[in-house]
């Protein structure tokens, strides 16, 4: 894909997709729904936006401008005047088309760089900027990806590395990761809260409505260009199409709400791997994989997580101590927080001790059962459980090295990597981590990291509790 979206027609795409969109048979199921969605989208486009013509000249950095390429053109042409003649004025003037370049080329990296920094903000992602200071050094992405191994296997086409990848990046997410402790503690909690989990009964409207166009256009102003799942759909192409056409998309969101079922296709991700920095390439378990998963479906998770977040909120629900991915907090509130207790440690002449920890695989390893049980004490029920429910089971992905993709893996555990909604269940999964730890502690998150302090005069008390807190964190782990 490769889309030419500053050029497109885009007002004879609202025709064409809307003209088809309203022939699409309603009655259908929501995989065959989903499947005439994106066909009608991407035939309109194939209708009214041109592809990129081949690879063309990518500038290397983004400072790169018009007057950088003429006084580049004006210096070389100083160079061959002077290679023809070695005239003392000619090399005057390649000098000064020399420095000319370089001042040129300076105030290109000063407006481009203070351009970005008034553009950034509180939403602007950390990645963001680091990704801008790689861009304005020239540093680009190596493509390709050398030849894997894992013990005597060897892996050298694209189709062989994909599969050796994929069972990677699987085995992060396999049952075996989980100790015999933490099977039965997981078969007990089900036990338990048997009854809870067969308790039918609808949840408050707030939650369970069905959705508007009101929810969904304030879905796609929040959306920022990324790229699209295996269905090659865009987020620019949803948000070009005609209030009637977006009428058939609300149709089949309000159609897999009321079923509980999600198209097949919006639970595959796409994975393209990225290797860690600074690691030996050749390992498969050293690589980061990025998902891509449909955006079509990543609207329909802004308006539950949207719904979700104001549920969770506006109930008290949330751990006061959890920061992450919450209005209005930020990274800056645990730090403040320990700070806080440091400055009247040394104001009482006491000591502040604290641990750190970070929960090893918890996006991968979260456990789907477990999160469904902490849903339903928190009274959330009726469809947007089961839709969660349908969310979390059943996923697959497909990795993607080159032009190949390799079978379907299916995944066992855990919450999707990428996915609008995974860091608000994630949360929610991590509520009660602290509930257990008597008080007079400290405790911060921000996501999966914590902290747990305690101050005091008396060390060997402090320690005391603070191994106890850490024993009650590892028994909620389990």
């Amino acid at each position: 894909m490769n889309w030419d979206f500053h050029n497109a027609e885009w007002e004879l795409f609202k025709e064409i997709s809307e003209k088809e969109m309203l022939e699409i048979e309603i009655g259908e199921d929501v995989d065959q729904l989903n499947t005439n969605v994106c066909r009608v989208i991407l035939e309109a486009v194939e209708r009214t936006i041109k592809r990129k013509e081949g690879k063309g000249k990518k500038r290397m950095v983004p400072w790169w401008n018009k007057e950088c390429s003429k006084a580049i053109k004006s210096r070389n042409k100083e160079f061959r005047r002077l290679k023809g003649n070695h005239r003392f004025e000619n090399l005057i003037e390649y000098k000064r088309s020399q420095a000319n370049v370089r001042r040129t080329i300076k105030n290109g990296r000063k407006t481009c760089w203070r351009n970005f920094c008034n553009s950034v903000g509180r939403e602007t992602e950390l990645g963001q900027i680091w990704g801008m200071i790689k861009k304005m050094n020239g540093v680009k992405r190596e493509y390709g990806y050398p030849v894997l191994k894992v013990g005597e296997t060897i892996a050298m086409k694209e189709e062989e590395k994909g599969e050796m990848l994929a069972k990677a990046f699987v085995k992060v997410h396999s049952s075996e990761n989980i100790s015999e402790e933490g099977k039965r503690g997981r078969e007990a909690t089900l036990v338990e809260y048997e009854v809870l989990m067969q308790d039918e009964e609808e949840n408050e409207d707030l939650l369970n409505k069905t959705f508007t166009m009101t929810e969904i256009n304030r879905a796609l102003r929040k959306t920022k260009m990324t790229a699209p799942g295996k269905d090659q759909v865009c987020y620019i192409m949803i948000s070009n199409l005609s209030e009637a056409a977006k009428g058939i998309l609300l149709e089949l969101y309000n159609r897999v709400w009321k079923e509980g079922k999600l198209p097949e296709s919006w639970k595959e991700a796409v994975i393209v791997p990225i290797p860690k920095p600074g690691k030996d390439s050749s390992n498969p378990e050293n690589y980061r994989p990025i998902a891509l998963t449909s955006n079509i479906c990543k609207i329909m998770e802004k308006m539950i997580n949207e719904r979700l977040t104001y549920y969770m909120e506006s109930k008290g629900f949330m751990s006061k101590y959890q920061s992450g991915f919450r209005k209005g907090r930020n990274t800056m509130d645990p730090t403040i927080c320990l700070e806080h207790e440091i400055r009247k440690a040394q104001i009482n002449k006491e000591s502040v001790v604290a641990v750190f920890f970070d929960i090893e695989k918890a996006y991968d390893m979260m456990w789907v059962e477990g999160l469904l049980v902490r849903l339903r004490k928190l009274g959330v029920k009726g469809r947007i459980y089961r839709w969660i429910e349908d969310f979390l089971t059943e996923r697959s992905i497909q990795v993607r090295v080159g032009k190949s993709f390799p079978g379907k893996f299916k995944i066992e555990n855990g919450t999707p990597q990428g996915s609008i909604i995974s860091p608000l269940l994630f949360s929610i999964m991590i509520n009660e981590v602290f509930e257990e730890i008597e008080s007079g502690m400290g405790f911060s998150l921000f996501a999966d990291d914590g902290a747990i302090w305690k101050r005091g005069k008396n060390m060997k008390f402090i320690v005391k509790k603070l191994q106890e807190a850490i024993n009650r964190v590892e028994e909620w782990s389990l």
